[in-house]
């Protein structure tokens, strides 16, 4: 009789065991923040966004000249413009999780740069900047 509960509550037990590991990770996930320490309190668009849109985007020639790709020209002078367009979506203020410009960043199918994604530090900077408003600062 002790044998067949025992039996029986290993299928139970494993359960348990894997739901607390998976829950235990998606919480650490949520909860660590590995570029705290490095990150600005107040991002700013010139000095912490526009080296890297200049490094990843325009430089790249992607992102610039006379015809850039999907027509959003981001150099210098034209990447804070060019973004903050009401009607384009590539910032959402209220939701910046769905701007484009983010979503850009974490797409798997599409992602932003082509020649590679950037570090998590640098798309949650990303992140926070526009979360902060999305100012030209």
């Amino acid at each position: 009789m002790k044998k067949y509960r025992t039996r029986k509550l290993i299928p139970v037990i494993l359960i348990i065991v894997t739901g607390v590991y998976f829950q235990s990770c998606y919480y650490d996930h949520l909860e660590s923040r590995p570029c705290q320490l490095t990150e600005p309190e107040q991002v700013s668009f010139r000095t912490d966004i526009l080296p890297v849109l200049r490094t990843n985007c325009s430089l790249s020639g992607c992102h610039s000249g006379g015809s850039p790709s999907g027509h959003l020209n981001l150099e210098d002078s034209l990447a804070y413009t060019e973004l903050s367009r009401s009607s384009s979506g590539y910032i959402n203020t209220t939701t910046p999780t769905h701007s484009l410009f983010y979503s850009q960043l974490i797409s798997t199918s599409q992602p932003m740069p082509p020649t590679g994604r950037l570090d998590d530090c640098t798309v949650h900077l990303i992140l926070k900047w526009i979360q902060q408003g999305a100012l030209n600062n």
